[in-house]
């Protein structure tokens, strides 16, 4: 079912809807012209499609952009059991929202925090060669390719390995291993409070969802569900989609030297290393819409040289 919303705030979607998956229910949120080229943004932990407001909004003139609520948050469907926030279940619900809202073409995706993360379990599906045009990951890297990493720092053979075919692997992971234990994911929080002190967002620009005490339990299931089993149990994960990796330098939370994991396992990749702090969709959401933005058209740009050849 699809409705129009009534109000007049311009960072409002346009239209909102849900998609059936598994039982439960998804809530949709759509900008821009339906017929304009799709592209879904997927928020992290704790958060609901509103962190990707501005982001939308700046994009809505040039895609159909889409987002939505992840399981056990915002508007959609709670599941109880931890075991149904896996990076499976959150895969097979991208997947089930992009066969609704695009069945019958490819779209482009850009996840943010743990929306990265259950978006790189997405890409790596082999799905995602006819379903997914390019992939933005801000501030979360694949668990899977850090646990890789991660087991090549605890492995001495592993380092010789790495040393003969890479001299400087060394050099840029020595002693990284303590900021990697710290914390790859970011504490559930009451978001506009920490955002403030952190981020130095307004509060006004960091509002509370009603329903963030579920979305706060629901984060806390995503994180119970997936993070030591995939670092400590890490699959080989390919992917052919191309992959741009924007790297917040500044980042308390996710360490930049993670990111290097992911280096053997995409065919196409791409790195924008910027000084800023974790929750670029709302401090920075122009950088991040351009940063989408020039990636497509550089992507269009490539493919009609190849094209012309």
């Amino acid at each position: 079912m699809t409705e129009q919303p009534d109000s007049t705030d311009l960072r409002r979607p346009d239209r909102q809807s849900t998609v059936p998956v598994e039982g439960t229910e998804l809530a949709v949120f759509e900008w821009g012209d339906p017929a304009a080229e799709p592209l879904v943004l997927v928020h992290g932990i704790t958060d609901t499609h509103r962190v990707w407001a501005e982001v939308a909004t700046l994009l809505a003139d040039s895609f159909r952009v889409i987002t939505y609520d992840l399981r056990g948050h915002g508007r959609s469907a709670k599941p109880p059991a931890t075991s149904d926030y896996r990076l499976d279940r959150l895969a097979a619900d991208f997947y089930a929202v992009i066969d609704a809202i695009s069945p019958g073409g490819p779209v482009h995706v850009c996840g943010h925090g743990w929306g990265a993360v259950q978006a790189w379990e997405a890409v790596c599906d082999p799905r995602a060669n006819t379903r997914v045009a390019s992939f933005t990951a801000i501030s979360g890297p694949n668990l899977d390719h850090v646990g890789m990493l991660l087991r090549d720092i605890a492995s001495p053979s592993r380092h010789l390995r790495r040393l003969a075919t890479d001299p400087m692997w060394w050099r840029r992971n020595a002693g990284s291993a303590p900021a990697a234990a710290q914390r790859i994911a970011y504490p559930p929080r009451v978001r506009s409070w920490l955002i403030e002190r952190l981020g130095g967002v307004p509060r006004a620009y960091a509002p509370i969802a009603a329903t963030w005490r579920a979305d706060l339990l629901a984060g806390s299931r995503i994180v119970r569900a997936n993070l030591l089993h995939h670092l400590l149990r890490p699959r080989p994960r390919q992917t052919a989609v191309p992959v741009q990796m924007v790297v917040d330098t500044t980042d308390v939370f996710v360490p930049p030297f993670l990111y290097d994991s992911s280096a053997p396992w995409v065919d196409r990749l791409w790195r924008c290393a910027i000084p800023a702090d974790h929750w670029l969709p709302v401090t920075e959401p122009l950088l991040v819409a351009e940063a989408i933005a020039n990636f497509v058209e550089d992507l269009h740009a490539s493919d009609a040289t190849i094209h012309r050849r």
